[in-house]
């Protein structure tokens, strides 16, 4: 399956009930499921989810995807750069 989702992309799941699992971060895909991060609203911590990665496909009530890419993340990025650093230091000494 070819996704029109990239890694760290913010995705609104159009099903949630509750606006702290309607956003979650987009990770890639595992088996038969996609991956994401989402913000836990009664205890304000990151933790995993998942959905079946057929839901990426479906349409909502309004004929329109359930589930919309609204934003990006550049945590990726910035995980990266401090990585980077230390193995820089390391390399260095």
């Amino acid at each position: 399956m070819s996704s029109k989702f990239k890694k760290g992309d913010i995705v609104l799941n159009r099903w949630a009930g509750h606006p702290s699992v309607g956003y979650f971060i987009y990770l890639g895909v595992s088996g038969k499921y996609i991956k994401g991060l989402e913000l836990d609203h009664w205890t304000n911590r990151i933790k995993e989810c998942e959905y079946y990665k057929h839901s990426l496909q479906e349409l909502f009530h309004d004929g329109e995807p359930a589930f919309i890419v609204v934003g990006h993340t550049s945590a990726f990025d910035v995980m990266k750069n401090d990585l980077s650093a230390f193995i820089e230091e390391s390399e260095a000494e």
